[in-house]
């Protein structure tokens, strides 16, 4: 066991990320690390400028528990170049750049597991974070939607079966984009954006790969339509 399971999520909205962190490691142990200093979201214009949420799963690696900003941003360390290239691509693949989103975690806190084979990863998340996020993104318009970097976001976002849709459903454009705020806790459009490998496919789910060029193209039509309405 990992502590209590809880019905409901944890409200946490008065709870500083110290608070959070002794609390987690209360109920989940050295599964959570003891780092008090968590990544800042990363935005580098005002919140009127904001396109889209480009939305991670958590900061946890190999090398470094002192990330000043999520998706390590102004880290200076080498060794996330290609992690954050990768990131770069895929938004300017749909017309956007670092400074037309709003750059965050689900989960803020370093795990000791990274995601894939974190068994808690989920239980986490829905206890402890997406309310915290979702009064967190209340800041910018309801229009303004959030681009999925991971398959387990959506699963844990998703409501009404849409949890459970897989990738290729998207990337095949057999599902339509946007997920409906309606069908999701953070009551904001949703679209998948993810960085992993197709076990399918054997090909990366980079929005560069010409076998996802009609899924890229549905996106960037997307957010033309965003756009026109302003």
């Amino acid at each position: 066991m990992f502590g209590k399971v809880y019905n409901q999520p944890i409200v946490l909205r008065m709870m500083n990320d110290k608070e959070i962190i002794k609390l987690l490691r209360g109920l989940y142990g050295d599964q959570i690390l003891a780092v008090d200093e968590l990544p800042k979201a990363y935005i580098l214009r005002g919140v009127s400028s904001i396109k889209a949420i480009y939305l991670g799963c958590d900061p946890s690696n190999k090398d470094c528990t002192k990330l000043p900003y999520v998706f390590t941003h102004d880290s200076g360390l080498e060794n996330f170049t290609q992690f954050r290239q990768d990131h770069t691509l895929q938004l300017n693949q749909i017309g956007l750049g670092w400074e037309d989103v709003y750059t965050q975690n689900l989960c803020r806190n370093y795990f000791k597991d990274e995601t894939a084979k974190n068994p808690i990863w989920e239980r986490v998340a829905k206890e402890f974070w997406i309310e915290r996020l979702k009064e967190e993104l209340s800041c910018f318009e309801n229009e303004i939607p959030v681009l999925l970097t991971a398959q387990v976001l959506l699963k844990v976002l998703g409501t009404d079966g849409y949890e459970k849709i897989l990738a290729p459903e998207f990337y095949e454009c057999r599902f339509p984009i946007p997920v409906p705020a309606s069908k999701n806790k953070l009551k904001r459009e949703l679209i998948p954006m993810y960085r992993g490998k197709s076990p399918r496919f054997n090909v990366s789910y980079q929005l560069r790969n010409e076998r996802w060029s009609q899924y890229r193209n549905s996106i960037l039509s997307y957010f033309k339509k965003l756009d026109s309405k302003k």
